[in-house]
C-alpha cells in the first residue's frame, strides 16, 4: 500500500509515523468502533488452524512492509494484494483483525526503531509511531472488511474459477479506490492538490501494485483447491518478488544519486577552475556545496589567508537562508577545525560539540573535510546545520571530492592574490581594483543587481608624516588597513588605491547598505589607538578617516571612471563638512548625475 512522502524516513526507505491532527482522530476511532461491530456482528471461528494462517499472513504482511521503498514521490509496498486475499482465505473479520494488528505493530515498531536510531528523538516521537498504526489499521481494516463483505464469496473447493477471478478483482478495485478516495481527502485537508496527488502518487502506484494482483489471485485459488504446499510456496514467493522490486529500487537510487554527484563535481570543477580572485573561489565553493548537500545551512571555507597572519586562519562563511558572506579570523589551533588541519582527516559529528572553532549559531550536525595538496593541508571545507544527525556517509564522499577540486583552486587563489597585493597594506593593488570594478559593472547590468564602492581616505596623513616620519606613516596604514579588512565579507574588494586613500568594492550592497556598513569601518578606525613607538610606555595617537561612497546603478553613472568620481566627490565633500564622516553620492534625479548629500551626521575634529 502507498503510503505519503512526508512519512518516509529517507535513511531507511521506510514510511515514518505522522502525528494526527483532530479529524484523523475522529476517524480513527470511528473505523475501530466498526470493527468492534463486525466482530460482534460476524463472530470469529477461533481455531488453531484459523490462528496459524491469520499469523502466516501476518508475518507475510510484516515482512512485504519492512522492505517498502520510494516510488513515486512516496512509499510502497506491494501489500495490498495481500490484504485482499487474506479476505477471502481468513474470511472478512478475521481479516480485518489481523490486518489491524499487524499495521498498529508495524508503525509501532517503526516508531521503536526511529527512536533508538536517533537518540535525540523524543517519546513523543515515539508513541507518534503507535498512534499513526491505530489510525492506519483501523481505515484499512474497516474498508477491506467492507470490500469483501460486498465482494468476496465465501471460499470453497468447489467455487467457480472465473467467478472467483472475477470477485477478487472486484474486491481489490473497491478496497483500493475507497483507500485512495480517504488518502486523498487527508492530503487535501494538508494543502497538497487533490489532482496532482493522484497524477504523481496514485496512479503510478496503482499500476506498480497490479503487477502483484495476478500472483494474489493465484494463491487465493490454491487455497481454495487446497493446495496447501503451492500456497506457501507462492507466498514466499511474493515475499521474494517485494525484495527484488525494493532491492533494484534501492539499486536504481543509488545510481541516479551517483550520476547526480559526478554532475555536481563537474560544474563544480567548472566553477572553481575559472575563480582565480579568492572572493570568487569562495562563493563559487559555497554554491557549489548547497548545490550538492541540500542540508546544509552554512558553509565556511577555513584557510591561511594567504599568509598574511602565521598564527590565524580567515574563515570565509556563507549563510544559506540569508544568502550573506561574511569574513572573520579564528586562532590556527581553535576547536574541532585545528584537529582536521593537524590531522588531516575528516571529522563529522551528528551533534557538534561547542569548541568547533567556526561560529555554528546552533548548529547541531557539523561535517568538515581537509583541502589538501600534495603533503600540505590548505584549509578546510566546513559545513553545518541546525537539524541534528542530518550528513550521511555519502555526503561525506562528496563533500571529500569538492575538498580535492578545491585543494590547488585554493593554492592558486593565494599565489594570484599575492601578485596582485600591496605589500604594505595586504590589499589588493590598483590595477585589480580596476578590473574588479569593470566586471562587477558587467555582472550588475545583466543580473539587474546594485552594488557600491567606497573610498577611503585618512584624515590629515600628510601631517602625521611630517611629524612623526613615514615609518609610523606606513605602520598606520597597515593597521588601517587590517581594520578595514576585518569588517568586510568575503565577497568584499578591498585595494589600496594610492598613497593613502583605500577603495572598497561591496558587490549586492545598495547605497544605504554600503553606508551602514562603511560606518562601521569608520566608527573601527576611530577607535584605534597606535603607539607613536615601538617601545613600552610610548605615546599614542589617534587617527580618523573620511568616506565617500556612490553605488551603482543609483549613481547615474556610466562608466567605472565615472563611478569613482562620484564616489572621489563624496569624500571630498566629507573633508569639507569635517573629516571623520560618511558621504553618499545620491542621485537628484532618475536622469541626472549624483549630488553629493551628507548621510551622516557623525562629525567629529580630525
Amino acid at each position: 500500500m502507498a503510503e505519503p512522502m512526508d512519512n518516509l524516513d529517507t535513511s531507511t526507505h521506510q514510511a515514518m509515523p505522522s502525528r494526527l491532527d483532530g479529524v484523523s482522530a475522529v476517524v480513527a476511532l470511528a473505523s475501530w468502533g466498526f470493527l468492534s461491530w463486525a466482530v460482534w456482528a460476524s463472530p470469529i471461528e477461533w481455531s488453531a488452524n484459523a490462528l496459524a494462517l491469520a499469523a502466516w499472513f501476518a508475518a507475510v504482511i510484516l515482512c512485504v512492509r519492512s522492505l517498502a521503498f520510494p516510488f513515486a514521490g512516496g512509499v510502497l509496498s506491494l501489500d495490498t494484494a495481500l490484504y485482499v486475499a487474506a479476505a477471502f482465505c481468513l474470511g472478512p473479520t478475521m481479516a480485518a483483525c489481523m490486518l489491524a494488528l499487524a499495521l498498529v505493530l508495524d508503525a509501532g515498531l517503526r516508531g521503536w526503531a526511529r527512536r533508538r536510531n536517533d537518540p535525540g528523538a523524543s517519546a513523543n516521537d515515539h508513541d507518534a509511531g503507535w498512534l499513526y498504526g491505530l489510525y492506519y489499521g483501523g481505515v484499512s481494516a474497516a474498508l477491506l472488511w467492507m470490500a469483501s463483505w460486498l465482494c468476496a464469496p465465501t471460499l470453497t473447493a468447489t467455487v467457480d474459477t472465473g467467478e472467483l477471478v472475477l470477485r477478487f478483482a472486484a474486491t481489490a478495485a473497491c478496497f483500493w479506490f475507497a483507500h485512495v478516495a480517504v488518502s486523498t481527502v487527508r492530503a487535501a485537508r494538508h494543502g497538497r492538490s487533490a489532482r496532482e496527488f493522484v497524477a504523481t502518487y496514485v496512479l503510478p502506484s496503482m499500476i506498480a501494485e497490479a503487477v502483484a494482483m495476478p500472483i494474489a489471485a493465484v494463491w487465493v485459488l490454491l487455497f481454495a483447491h487446497e493446495s496447501t504446499l503451492g500456497w506457501v510456496l507462492l507466498s514466499i514467493s511474493y515475499v521474494v518478488l517485494h525484495w527484488l522490486f525494493s532491492r533494484r529500487q534501492a539499486l536504481a537510487l543509488a545510481h541516479a544519486a551517483r550520476v547526480r554527484e559526478l554532475e555536481i563535481l563537474n560544474e563544480s570543477a567548472h566553477a572553481l577552475a575559472g575563480a582565480l580572485e579568492l572572493e570568487r573561489l569562495v562563493e563559487s565553493v559555497a554554491r557549489a556545496t548547497c548545490r550538492a548537500l541540500p542540508a546544509v545551512e552554512q558553509v565556511a571555507l577555513v584557510h591561511r589567508g594567504g599568509g598574511r597572519d602565521p598564527d590565524r586562519l580567515l574563515v570565509d562563511a556563507f549563510d544559506r537562508a540569508t544568502e550573506q558572506f561574511s569574513r572573520h579570523s579564528i586562532e590556527r589551533d581553535a576547536g574541532l577545525v585545528a584537529r582536521v588541519l593537524r590531522t588531516g582527516q575528516t571529522m563529522r559529528f551528528a551533534d557538534a560539540p561547542a569548541e568547533s572553532g567556526v561560529a555554528t549559531d546552533g548548529a547541531r550536525s557539523w561535517m568538515a573535510v581537509p583541502i589538501r595538496l600534495d603533503a600540505d593541508v590548505e584549509g578546510a571545507l566546513v559545513v553545518q546545520a541546525r537539524a541534528k544527525d542530518v550528513f550521511r556517509q555519502s555526503d561525506q564522499r562528496l563533500l571529500e571530492a569538492v575538498g580535492l577540486q578545491l585543494a590547488s583552486a585554493l593554492r592558486n587563489a593565494h599565489l594570484y592574490e599575492m601578485a596582485m597585493v600591496d605589500g604594505l597594506t595586504g590589499l589588493f593593488v590598483r590595477r585589480y581594483f580596476d578590473a574588479r570594478l569593470d566586471e562587477e559593472i558587467a555582472r550588475s547590468l545583466r543580473f539587474a543587481t546594485p552594488f557600491s564602492i567606497v573610498m577611503i581616505d585618512i584624515d590629515s596623513f600628510k601631517q602625521l608624516n611630517d611629524t612623526h616620519g613615514h615609518l609610523l606613516g606606513d605602520r598606520v596604514l597597515r593597521t588601517i588597513a587590517a581594520t578595514v579588512r576585518a569588517q568586510m565579507r568575503g565577497v568584499d574588494t578591498a585595494a589600496r588605491f594610492g598613497g593613502e586613500e583605500l577603495a572598497l568594492i561591496l558587490p549586492r550592497t545598495d547605497l544605504p547598505a554600503a553606508s551602514r556598513q562603511a560606518e562601521r569601518v569608520r566608527a573601527a578606525i576611530a577607535e584605534l589607538t597606535i603607539p607613536v613607538a615601538v617601545a613600552p610606555g610610548a605615546p599614542t595617537l589617534h587617527v580618523t578617516a573620511s568616506f565617500g561612497i556612490a553605488g551603482f546603478p543609483e549613481s547615474g553613472a556610466k562608466t567605472s571612471t565615472e563611478l569613482v568620481a562620484s564616489a572621489d566627490a563624496a569624500l571630498y565633500a566629507a573633508k569639507r563638512a569635517g573629516k571623520n564622516r560618511v558621504e553618499c553620492a545620491w542621485p537628484s534625479s532618475p536622469d541626472s548625475a549624483a549630488t553629493v548629500m551628507p548621510r551622516t551626521a557623525s562629525a567629529r575634529s580630525a
